[in-house]
């Protein structure tokens, strides 16, 4: 009887430390996000830290949706500038663009410009449906965050590729 006893608890020590190495060399690692493995590439992080130190040129940008020293047509005149942050704000932005028919509009870069109201360049983008262009609009993308407001005759869509 004592025989048994000691091969059964033998038994069941060995099976013990059997499971408790197995898990220690088949623990699986935690998935990385998308974020995780994207921080690791040497060029998102050279992207981020270019990010960050525009966006520390924007503490004098407004925080609204419309810049308040505007003047003129929201958007179409250059004293009132759709304001954005920095120049991703930009294609963020004008990604998110669309006709109140729901049509993805093209733009273009023309170049940038001043106005005496606003303290900083104004950058000037031809905007397209398909091949027709459509109208100029003025972005400032030296604010504290982007605009949810959109010039006359178009709307925004909750992401660029929607």
């Amino acid at each position: 009887m004592i025989n048994y006893l000691i091969i059964t608890c033998n038994s069941i020590i060995l099976l013990i430390l059997i499971k408790l190495f197995a898990n220690l060399f088949t623990k699986t690692k935690k998935k990385e996000s998308l974020h995780d493995v994207l921080m690791k590439d040497p060029k998102m992080k050279e992207m981020k830290e270019l990010f960050e130190a525009m966006k520390g040129l924007n503490e004098d940008g407004t925080d609204q949706d419309i810049i308040p020293e505007g003047l003129g047509e929201f958007g179409y005149d250059i004293t009132n500038p759709i304001p954005v942050n920095t120049i991703f704000g930009n294609t963020s932005y004008l990604g998110r663009l669309r006709t109140m028919d729901g049509i993805k509009v093209r733009y273009e870069r023309r170049g940038s410009g001043h106005a005496k109201n606003i303290k900083n360049p104004i950058d000037i983008y031809d905007i397209y449906n398909g091949e027709d262009k459509i109208t100029t609009l003025y972005i400032s993308p030296y604010n504290k965050k982007n605009s949810n407001a959109v010039p006359r005759g178009f709307k925004l869509a909750d992401m660029p590729w929607e």
